[in-house]
């Protein structure tokens, strides 16, 4: 288990710079709309991006502590932790329901905008979720490790359908976690909402792991 974290961790830094290339590029161009425009209605991209990063930042805090890996007791928790911050990587997917068609630049620029940091986000959750999966497969094995990303992939369904729809957000988790936890359950069996949050579930559950998939087959 050591060496196959030690190798993930002796990885120049460049193997993040797409991410943080696209991110810079990203918000570039969300400069340039503010420029033009002279309106600030994009900059929470911004702060969404940021949040994007939360998971990944976890994930090579946990890799990188052996004290950590080594005791169930700091890993678990910590894992949970990686696991709530996590929809906020694909959560910029979301961002698209603020597209208009009526904008003071043309819908392409747009369009392209929410595009750059619906990747940055993707991408930034994937490569957090790679450094998780090598830390499982070195610990439970390849197989488990497939299994179990896969069963995070949907509960980071359920996330973006907690965030975009019920407006929650990770440290809710601690903030409010009776209101919460009852809105979890009323989601999943009420009869008039039990049908989006479960198509937003699978949906996009099955999207993040099918993306998963071939990222960690191409970074391989």
């Amino acid at each position: 288990m050591n060496v196959a974290i030690k190798l993930n961790l002796r990885k120049p830094a460049r193997e993040y710079m797409p991410e943080l290339t696209l991110s810079a590029f990203s918000i570039l161009l969300l400069l340039v709309r503010v420029k033009i425009t002279h309106s600030i209605f994009y900059l929470f991209l911004i702060w969404n991006l940021f949040l994007a990063y939360t998971p990944l930042a976890m994930s090579l805090l946990i890799i990188s502590s052996r004290r950590i890996i080594a005791r169930w007791y700091c890993l678990a928790p910590t894992l949970l932790a990686w696991l709530v911050l996590l929809p906020n990587a694909p959560y910029l997917i979301t961002d698209f329901v603020h597209l208009k068609k009526e904008t003071p630049v043309p819908v392409w620029f747009d369009v392209l905008l929410l595009a750059s940091f619906t990747f940055s986000g993707l991408l930034i959750g994937l490569a957090s979720m790679k450094n998780i999966y090598i830390l499982l497969s070195a610990k439970f094995g390849r197989k488990s490790a497939g299994g179990a990303m896969l069963a995070i992939c949907f509960l980071s369904g359920f996330g973006l359908y907690l965030g975009r729809f019920l407006r929650y957000n990770s440290w809710d988790v601690l903030h409010r976690p009776l209101s919460l936890a009852g809105d979890i359950w009323l989601s999943l069996f009420a009869a008039e909402t039990c049908k989006p949050a479960w198509g937003i579930t699978l949906g996009f559950g099955i999207l993040q792991y099918l993306l998963f998939d071939l990222y960690k087959s191409v970074k391989s």
